[in-house]
């Protein structure tokens, strides 16, 4: 039993710690900080954007604008990426970033704001990538608590 116990924390663990594993995330747009978020279209006034982010160290990041295809690197160290779009006139550009399985795609819209009726609203959940190590570690706790009455019992 105690063997199994030592299987199911290691296999825990595991589960766990590839929740933390290295995703495809943009997180500036020019100066704006998109904070992790993917929404399907972001607007920009400046026309000159560089697109900034993270991927997989040294892992190659490919930015599609407009049907035109480059593929760039990420840093070696920390995975960081920087992407310069140039000067982009005002019009919507489609933009796709991608890195191994993973892509983000989204309409880029230059030289105009938000529509006014786009509220921005706060959710009472944790994002999802904040609640699965949770849900990891509860279960690491539950079979703690579950051997512990087992060995009492025994």
């Amino acid at each position: 039993m105690h063997k199994s116990f030592i299987l199911f924390l290691t296999i825990s663990l595991f589960l766990v710690q590839s929740v933390f594993a290295d995703t495809l995330t943009l997180t500036h747009i020019g100066a704006m900080e998109t904070k992790g978020k993917k929404f399907n279209q972001w607007w920009y006034e400046p026309q000159q954007v560089i697109l900034k982010g993270v991927g997989s160290k040294a892992a190659n990041i490919d930015v599609t604008v407009d049907g035109k295809f480059n593929t760039i690197r990420s840093n070696v160290n920390d995975g960081t990426w920087t992407y310069n779009l140039g000067n982009l006139p005002v019009a919507d550009h489609n933009i796709i970033i991608g890195s191994g399985e993973e892509s983000y795609s989204f309409v880029l819209t230059i030289g105009s704001k938000p529509p006014a009726d786009m509220a921005t609203t706060k959710g009472g959940l944790p994002e999802t990538g904040n609640v699965l190590p949770l849900i990891g570690l509860a279960g690491i706790a539950g079979a703690l608590i579950f051997y512990s009455f087992k060995r009492k019992d025994a």
